[in-house]
């Protein structure tokens, strides 16, 4: 609706401005830079976390530097001040390929807190065992210990609080076609158990078409009694497949389509469906299409897998951006299961699906959304230079915004505006996890850039009301 600028537009637009005091402060601090080093998925998408935990008054935040490697700051979350940053693998600078760093946006860390307090990052991550390393001291980062690779092969890791106080990490393994399995620790990551169960769309029978060159990118949540892994899968093209709404071939990161969803107990290693119907594992493609099919976007584009929230009833809902009038431009969904069928709401536009968001589904049953957003500005082919160094790579948007839904999502008015005031460009929104056990709805991450060949600035919106 557009208001005229008149005494009753004025009133309204009054009102309105008053309600949203009323709900929400704007008293509160803005995103705050803390880092301004950062290279192409400086955080990354929603296919790998956290990349921010609390443990007592310290938030702990890692991110991939201009020259690929892992760097730490710490968050004092009383003060509102940053430590000096740390780049965290100076001991085994012997060890580590520079080039596969700087070149390898997926080298990008991942940290977490164990039952003890201390601090594991892990990072170097593609189809390879990377490095792990433990804090020293619990909820310090001053010195580091080398610790053992969790796996020969891992890409996309994604670690939780399970249940019996285990440390869960969800990852695939091997190339674009592997498989998605998960391992667990209980003594904080020292040691791993063997998956119960994988994931994968290019199991067999290959039975469909492209069944044999269809991998899938995984996206997790976990259950409140931890003993449940939601998991969500959207379907990647490994070959040039015809494009029937865009009347072409799109290149290989926009050449994902669809969502899916099971749900894994992490006790038997058995799937179900959203109506409890259990899947056979590993998923082929038309099994899923058959029982796990959640959106068939119809040849729009599903980048990048959701951002998954859980309610109080064990329930999964999604947010996800799907292209819409190209490949490089679309909305954002809010996407739930009603009634036995799956709705999905659009919410606000955003400027490429690539763009990462941040759910949350609160107790009494509103349900907020942090994303990247911007219309109206089409993303230009891609340069010819090299991947690592364009920051504008895979997509941006021109805010960062906070939107909430009061009546289960079938409408949605914008909160507030995140971003700061300067045009940058700005991508990622990454949660932050409050000591392993929930992700906080009052502080995010995102990361925002000038020109293609800048340096990435990290910022942290803490959004506590004083």
């Amino acid at each position: 609706m557009i208001f005229q600028y008149n005494f009753t537009s004025v009133f309204v637009m009054g009102l309105l401005f008053l309600s949203s005091i009323a709900n929400y402060s704007f008293a509160q601090p803005g995103p705050v830079p803390f880092a301004r080093n950062g290279g192409l998925k400086m955080f990354y998408d929603s296919r790998m976390y956290p990349q921010a935990v609390r443990v007592n008054n310290s938030v702990f935040i890692v991110w991939r530097g201009k020259d690929g490697l892992p760097y730490i700051t710490d968050y004092k979350i009383e003060k509102r001040e940053f430590s000096k940053e740390k780049m965290l693998l100076k001991p085994w600078r012997e060890e580590i390929e520079p080039n596969k760093y700087l070149n390898d946006h997926h080298y990008a860390p991942v940290i977490w807190a164990d039952q003890a307090g201390y601090l594991h990052v892990i990072s170097g991550l593609h189809g390879t065992p990377g490095i792990h390393v433990m804090s020293e001291n619990p909820g310090s980062i001053e010195t580091w210990v080398r610790r053992p690779s969790i796996s020969t092969s891992i890409s996309y890791p994604q670690v939780h609080r399970a249940f019996d106080d285990q440390i869960l990490v969800y990852y695939r393994h091997a190339g674009h076609l592997g498989n998605w399995q998960y391992r667990l620790s209980n003594n904080g990551g020292i040691t791993w158990t063997n998956s119960l169960s994988s994931i994968d769309l290019n199991a067999e029978p290959h039975n469909v078409e492209h069944a044999s060159y269809s991998g899938s990118y995984n996206t997790t949540a976990l259950s409140a009694d931890g003993k449940n892994l939601h998991i969500a899968f959207i379907w990647k093209v490994e070959e040039p497949v015809f494009n029937k709404r865009y009347e072409k071939v799109l290149d290989g990161y926009t050449q994902r389509y669809n969502l899916y969803y099971i749900k894994v107990n992490l006790t038997s290693g058995e799937a179900v469906n959203i109506q409890g119907e259990k899947v056979i594992l590993p998923v082929t493609k038309k099994s899923a299409d058959l029982n796990c099919l959640v959106w068939d976007t119809e040849d729009r584009v599903s980048s990048v897998g959701p951002s998954i929230a859980i309610d109080v009833q064990d329930q999964p809902h999604f947010l996800v951006p799907i292209s819409e009038a190209s490949p490089h431009s679309g909305y954002f969904y809010y996407v739930r299961f009603v009634d036995g069928d799956w709705e999905h709401t659009r919410i606000t536009e955003t400027l490429h699906p690539f763009n990462s968001g941040h759910l949350v589904v609160r107790d009494n049953g509103d349900v907020r959304a942090f994303m990247i957003t911007g219309k109206n500005e089409e993303i230009p082919p891609k340069e010819k230079r090299f991947e690592q160094t364009n920051m504008d790579f895979y997509g941006y948007g021109r805010d960062v915004e906070l939107w909430e839904s009061k009546n289960n999502g079938n409408s949605w008015g914008l909160i507030r505006k995140l971003s700061p005031p300067d045009k940058k460009k700005f991508q990622s929104v990454k949660f932050v996890s409050d000591a392993m056990t929930s992700r906080r709805e009052d502080m995010v991450l995102f990361y925002g850039w000038d020109e293609v060949d800048d340096e990435g600035t990290a910022y942290l919106w803490d959004g506590r009301i004083e």
